[in-house]
């Protein structure tokens, strides 16, 4: 792949990663309470998921996924419980003082949940097995050597999932200047419980 070709790919690959979702809902979340540092780190959750639906799909078997009606509803309504889980967790998390000048835990124990997390959003979305499966295949020259130009597209869409959670983290780390009451943070915790459970609701209404 050359670099002008790369170059073009950069922003698309990068408007699709920010594209509003689950995951990025989760990083703003995690912004407000754990930091920009954290949120960001917890997308290791995300990524590291879509590295095994990039595999799947690279061998054949995202393909198989999107097309079986089992496979597919396996994927999706896992998807759905857990959305909905979050959103009925978020929606019922005790109200907590956010303190704009505290400082945020970043001991590798507390990463682990954010990436936990993060990572099982991102594997029970087939969607997310549908770019690899739809999209990615159209990026890539048939005229040159395929995995060099699958492994290049991969670690750029990677990148920018980082960059998506760091910005989205960054967004909400800008809402805890707003969460000095109690009743905000309510509000907060409420609306982006709501997020969830309609991304949920979307999932659950989504076919082949």
């Amino acid at each position: 792949m050359s670099f002008s070709v790369w170059l073009a790919l950069v922003p698309f690959l990068t408007l699709l990663a920010l594209t509003p979702g689950p995951n990025n809902v989760t990083s703003m979340y995690n912004g407000i309470y754990q930091g920009v540092l954290p949120a960001t780190i917890g997308a290791t959750g995300r990524n590291l998921a879509f590295v095994i639906l990039m595999s799947v799909s690279a061998v054949g078997l995202g393909a198989v996924i999107v097309s079986s009606a089992f496979w597919f509803y396996v994927v999706k309504w896992f998807g759905v419980f857990y959305l909905l889980y979050l959103g009925i967790k978020t929606w019922r998390a005790p109200v907590t003082q956010v303190d704009e000048t505290s400082s945020f835990s970043r001991s590798s124990s507390s990463m682990l949940p954010l990436i936990r997390q993060e990572f099982f959003i991102a594997i029970s979305n087939p969607k997310a097995i549908l770019i690899f499966t739809a999209i990615f295949p159209q990026l890539i020259d048939v005229a040159m050597p395929l995995a060099p130009q699958f492994f290049i597209i991969g670690i750029t869409f990677l990148l920018a999932e980082y960059f998506s959670a760091c910005m989205y983290a960054y967004f909400g780390m800008q809402l805890r200047r707003y969460l000095s009451s109690a009743r905000w943070i309510s509000r907060v915790n409420k609306a982006i419980a709501s997020l969830f459970i309609f991304a949920g609701s979307v999932l659950a209404s989504s076919s082949r």
